[in-house]
């Protein structure tokens, strides 16, 4: 049994084809759970005759306030997991008939391999889509440049290549989880971190959502590829400082609540790379090379060299000052 976990906020656009893409699954043998987070649209009136239509399949909670974020949200939603596997769900897009079915498929294979109670999670690539659900590429890790197979922790330390919405994890890897992270930048990133440091990631290389993009996408599909992309990311250095920023405090995080679990390679490499802004120049590179802490296509290194070696920025702990800035001549 699969238990689905489905957020959503002012939805009425789009829940309905979602909710009918995952009653029209091949493999049928799933739950779905559906969180609104305070919508003031038409979202829960839209969900409301499913549930009283499949009151054994279909859970409808709601939030009392409103959590801020899809990934809140999502962790918020783990206690609710009481099956062997767990998925979750976007409101906006649309599932593929056999997304279900090829997804447990390969965690079925893990599990051969590994164990049930080895974490383990499983992700797919994906058709990015325009609001209308016209099929802009077939691929989102080519649109994207993506590696599927950076999947080892110091891969996954710099760059998140797991998209929650195709995302399918075991119990083994829901417990790991526990509460809420401060500072985890994403539900499916942190869920990466796990299986990559105690467990195993699978890969399915066939698409199996429609990954709609409209103007109220909380996350979105870019090209990476393109020239205007890479020029706009390095024009927009405050917002590249944050979410460089963000990937320190969530190793940092990360390290603080696994100490006693992780392997020591992996230990040393959590700790390395939470303190890199505190290193020299020279140490900061050195650093990258020997842990091969890069990020997947050219541009992406490159600029990835730019902020960690002439400007970093880096919060406190508690207890110390808030903000430090390091430039470098």
């Amino acid at each position: 049994m699969i238990d689905i976990l489905m957020t959503v906020y002012n939805g009425e656009q789009y829940v309905v084809p979602q909710i009918e893409s995952i009653l029209n699954q091949t493999d049928s043998n799933w739950k779905l759970f559906i969180q609104d987070d305070c919508s003031t649209d038409r979202t829960v009136e839209l969900i409301e005759p499913y549930v009283r239509r499949y009151p054994e399949r279909i859970t409808l909670l709601r939030n009392e306030k409103n959590s801020g974020s899809a990934q809140k949200n999502f962790f918020s939603m783990l206690p609710l997991v009481e099956h062997s596997y767990c998925m979750f769900c976007d409101h906006d897009d649309v599932w593929k008939p056999r997304k279900v079915e090829m997804t447990v498929r390969r965690m079925m294979e893990l599990e051969q391999a590994n164990g049930q109670d080895t974490p383990l999670l499983v992700h797919t690539d994906l058709a990015v889509a325009d609001e209308n659900l016209k099929v802009l590429s077939d691929s989102m890790f080519r649109s994207q440049n993506l590696n599927r197979k950076g999947n080892r922790l110091n891969n996954l330390l710099v760059q998140n290549n797991v998209t929650g919405c195709t995302m399918m994890v075991n119990k083994a890897l829901v417990d790991m989880v526990g509460p809420a992270p401060k500072h985890a930048v994403m539900h499916d990133w942190w869920m990466a971190l796990i299986a990559a440091c105690f467990g195993k990631i699978g890969f399915v290389r066939q698409a199996t959502i429609l990954y709609r993009q409209h103007r109220a996408n909380e996350v979105g599909a870019k090209n990476a590829r393109s020239l205007s992309y890479n020029a706009r990311r390095l024009a927009e250095r405050e917002q590249a400082r944050k979410v460089l920023n963000d990937t320190y405090l969530q190793a940092r995080e990360f390290e603080e609540r696994y100490h006693a679990l992780l392997k020591p390679e992996d230990l040393e490499l959590l700790q390395v790379y939470q303190n890199l802004p505190y290193f020299g120049k020279l140490r900061r590179i050195a650093v990258l090379f020997r842990y091969h802490l890069f990020k997947h296509g050219l541009a992406r290194i490159l600029g990835q060299l730019l902020f960690v070696c002439f400007c970093l920025f880096v919060q406190e702990p508690k207890g110390k000052p808030g903000l430090i800035w390091f430039f470098d001549s």
